[in-house]
């Protein structure tokens, strides 16, 4: 039940404005490297919404769940890199900089702890929120001394609340040997 009220919040989250009165469902295809880092997670998201809320996509996620956790692991390296890209540009502030450490500590955090710990399929949820919380935990550091409005404070808690939820669900997972 928690994960479906962090999956509603989340859904309200990207409908409220974060920053300068834009909200993240509109303002994120503004520009093709806006796209790129915040229009991937606004999707992701939503699949992780739609994961949670639609029982019939969940089966397809558990029929399909080491595919596309191949995937989508693939997409959250590539978002990592294109932040780290982004960052190493010569003519961005600091805070910026910082914000690109913190969602590359944090995310890089969850990637290594979620290892053999369930399967593939069950770890997926999880690895959407890794990929949300790329943009997230930036958007939050990079924008929070310029005045984040409440919808970024809700999406934040909103995805804080997700992750350990779905920290919680893995925990008691059954521990995964892998071979060599």
């Amino acid at each position: 039940m928690l994960k479906r009220i962090a999956a509603v919040l989340l859904l309200v989250g990207l409908v409220l404005p974060h920053s300068c009165g834009v909200r993240p469902v509109v303002g994120a295809w503004d520009g093709m490297s806006t796209t790129i880092m915040f229009g991937i997670p606004v999707l992701v998201t939503i699949a992780y919404a739609l994961h949670q809320l639609v029982p019939a996509l969940a089966r397809f996620h558990e029929r399909h769940g080491a595919a596309l956790h191949g995937v989508f692991r693939a997409v959250c390296l590539v978002l990592l890199g294109v932040y780290v890209g982004v960052a190493l540009d010569d003519d961005v502030e600091p805070r910026l900089r910082i914000a690109t450490a913190a969602s590359f500590v944090v995310t890089g955090a969850l990637i290594y702890w979620q290892q053999s710990r369930g399967t593939k399929t069950q770890r997926l949820p999880l690895l959407l929120l890794t990929i949300v919380g790329v943009a997230t935990i930036y958007a939050f550091v990079g924008w929070v001394a310029d005045g984040l409005q409440y919808g970024g404070w809700a999406f934040t808690a909103a995805w804080l609340l997700a992750v350990s939820a779905e920290v919680a669900g893995l925990r008691v997972a059954a521990a995964v040997e892998r071979a060599g």
